[in-house]
Parts: C-alpha cells; structure tokens; sequence
C-alpha cells in the first residue's frame, strides 16, 4: 500500500520527466486508435457499398447455382420464399434476379453482355442501382422492351440514350430468344469498374425473353447490419426449409473479393506489430533514462532499508500509473478524432480505386476495438519493456549507487 502511494506521488515529482513519458504513451495510444478507427471505417465502408450497391448480404439460389451457373437451375416460387425471409429479424429487404449470358448488337458493333432482370421497385429498395443512373432514367416499373446499359458497354457498342441494341440469347426450351430494346439509362455514378458488360431489364420482360414465367435465379438479401450476416443466413435456412435451395452470405457469393480483403486486413496487422515495436522502444529509452537519473534515489532507499522487490514494484508501478493517465488522455483524443473522420472524412484529390468501387474520402469508425486494442497494447507494452529496468535498479548496490553522478 506504502508502495502504491510513493509510486503515485513520484509521477508528480518529476513533472518533466513524466511529461515525456506520458506524452510518448499517449502519442502512441491516440495513432493507435486512430489507425484502427480508420482501418475498421475503410472497410465497413467498403463492405457497405460492395453489398449494397452489387450483391446484397445474403443470396438465395438453387442448389450449385453459385458453383455453375445455369439458366435451368431456378427458384420456382420467389414471392413465396420472399415473403417468409422478410418476416425474419434484422432483414431490410429482398429482391428477386434473373441472370443470362447473351450478345448483344447495335449498328456494326458486337459485344458479349450478362443480361440481368430485376424488379425495378424492389431492387430500389435493396441496391442503390437507381442511384447509379448517369444519363437517361431507370427502368420502368411497367414491363416494357427497355433496358438500362453499363459506361463500358454503352462505349463498346456506340449506343446512347434511345437507341436500340439487339439482344440474342438462348430460352429455357433451347430456342433462340431475340429481341430489340431500346437504351432507356446509362448507369456511371461511383460503378468502378465493375458490370462493364452489363445491362438490366425489367425482370417480367427477361422472364418472358427467356421463356421462365414466374421463376428467378436469385434472392438477394439485405439486413440492417453486414456483421449480422451470417446469424441470420442460419434463420433464412430454417424458415424457408426447402434443401434445394442454397443460403449463402456475402463472403461466400464473393469469396475472391473476400479472400482479397482478408489479406489486405492481414498485412494491416502486420503495420500495428511494427507499430507496438516502435512505441515498445520509446518507452523502454525513457523509462531507462529514468532508472540511470534515479540510481542515488534507490541507492538511498536501498541503504534505508527498502527490499529489492519494494523498488521493482515501485517502479512496474510508476510506470502502470502514468500509462493509465496516458490512455485517458489518447483515448479520448482517439475518439475525437475518429468522430471527426466518421463525420467528415479526409477528401481525396484523386480517388482511389479498390474492388472496382472508387474512394474519393478516408474515413473511421468509433468502435470498441479501437478503444480497447490500444489501451490494452499501450498498457501491456509500458510494462512489459518497464520489467528489465525495474530489475536492474532492484539490483543496484547501495555504496556505488550513493557515490555514482
């Protein structure tokens, strides 16, 4: 208890001294928190626009669909499996997709393109396809022979608003569906690179192209939060009962994009282990600095009677304190920070492009890793690397140490 107290009061002593070394802590506990802060709003902003603007969290297919594609592999009763995932907790919205491979032709220009039939409400309420209308508008909710087209492939095929393209592709009974449709949008805004080849229809009219009355190849899903995606692909599962059907979430739909941000997040590790070395060696500079100052002062203390274990815990305890008042004070500069880059940001001069989707503004995210991984590293750091130099003035003899400058 006596020790407590002396430690306590020593951080008050040397002002300082204690100035550097907290300043030292705090520095690295408010980078830390802040680094993490962004590292986590990159990527929940990322997985946000990914899901939202292109996937959805979870995907409803026939069984193998994902593992080869096929025109004959459907899902029979959509509006049915839609209702019952609605109804589930945490789901937002649903919306039903018809998918085929075709050609596509206007003037002299030829081009391969994935034709793609959505509903034009209920995918205005799940994706933000609507929002990614450049020129022109977006289909129709009447079933008409219109299509809205990608940047790229409207640059591939010469075709602008109100033209018409030629679409050839093959129906479900293996004849040759054919028809001409009119350019009614042109999607740009924030797509990347991704669907260069491809346009959209009203699913009616893609259903009666392929010869699929009522029937679709995909569900997607979105849910009030991503981190909710795989609890609630077990709940889809267990409502819909059906084994032909196959649940998967996000991570799965797309797993080489997984698989790509997974290891970006593994080399992020990687920079916070450099990161704690760097902070480890600052700390343990000055809290060695501090030991040779003090060398009379436990030299004393020793001579006076004070057991070699007294002086480790004193300084271990010291050094605990001050980290202590250091992670108060980055943490809250941390969460400040965060606040500000969450709200808003750090613009970019030119945008960035990662997974076809463009960046044009850094931003965080308060959380409660980027609160508690810093103070806990800055803490355990502090007094690990304090153990050698409490050691070493536990050791001291008292004559020399009385005699030393």
């Amino acid at each position: 208890m006596i020790i407590s107290k002396i430690a306590f009061r020593n951080i008050f002593r040397h002002k300082r001294r204690s100035a550097l070394t907290a300043t030292m802590m705090a520095g690295g506990c408010f980078l830390f928190a802040i680094f993490i802060g962004m590292i986590d709003g990159s990527y929940d902003n990322l997985i946000e626009m990914f899901t939202r603007d292109r996937t959805g969290h979870i995907q409803v297919h026939s069984k193998g669909y994902l593992d080869k594609p096929s025109i004959y592999k459907t899902i029979d009763e959509p509006e049915s499996a839609g209702d019952t995932i609605k109804t589930l907790d945490h789901v937002l919205s649903w919306a039903p997709r018809v998918y085929t491979p075709a050609l596509a032709f206007a003037g002299k220009k030829t081009t391969g393109i994935k034709v793609t039939g959505i509903d034009p409400e209920r995918e205005g309420m799940t994706t933000r396809l609507k929002n990614k209308i450049d020129r022109g508008r977006f289909i129709s909710e009447t079933p008409r022979n219109e299509i809205v087209i990608s940047k790229g492939l409207s640059g591939n095929l010469k075709a602008g608003i109100g033209d018409e393209i030629a679409i050839i592709a093959q129906g479900v009974d293996g004849s040759i569906a054919n028809d001409l449709f009119t350019v009614s949008g042109i999607t740009g805004k924030g797509s990347g690179s991704f669907g260069s080849s491809v346009c959209y229809m009203h699913i009616k009219t893609a259903q009666e192209f392929l010869g699929l009355p009522g029937s679709v190849h995909e569900i997607a899903v979105v849910l009030t939060d991503h981190a909710r995606t795989d609890g609630t692909v077990g709940l889809i599962k267990n409502a819909l009962k059906d084994l032909s059907l196959d649940v998967e979430p996000w991570q799965d739909v797309e797993s080489q994009f997984y698989r790509a941000m997974k290891a970006d997040i593994k080399g992020n590790r990687y920079a916070i282990m450099v990161f704690t070395i760097i902070i480890a060696v600052g700390v343990l500079n000055t809290v060695l600095m501090i030991i040779l100052e003090r060398t009379r002062e436990f030299g004393v203390m020793k001579a006076l009677g004070t057991r070699p274990f007294q002086i480790f815990m004193l300084i271990l305890l010291e050094t605990a304190f001050l980290s202590v008042f250091s992670i108060i004070i980055g943490i809250i500069t941390g969460i400040l920070a965060n606040w500000y880059l969450a709200v808003y940001g750090i613009a970019f001069s030119t945008p960035i492009e990662y997974g076809g989707y463009f960046f044009d503004r850094l931003t965080a995210k308060i959380t409660l890793k980027s609160l508690v991984m810093p103070a806990v590293i800055i803490f355990g750091t502090a007094v690990f690397v304090s153990v050698w130099p409490a050691l070493r003035a536990a050791r001291i003899v008292p004559v020399k140490a009385i005699r030393s400058n």
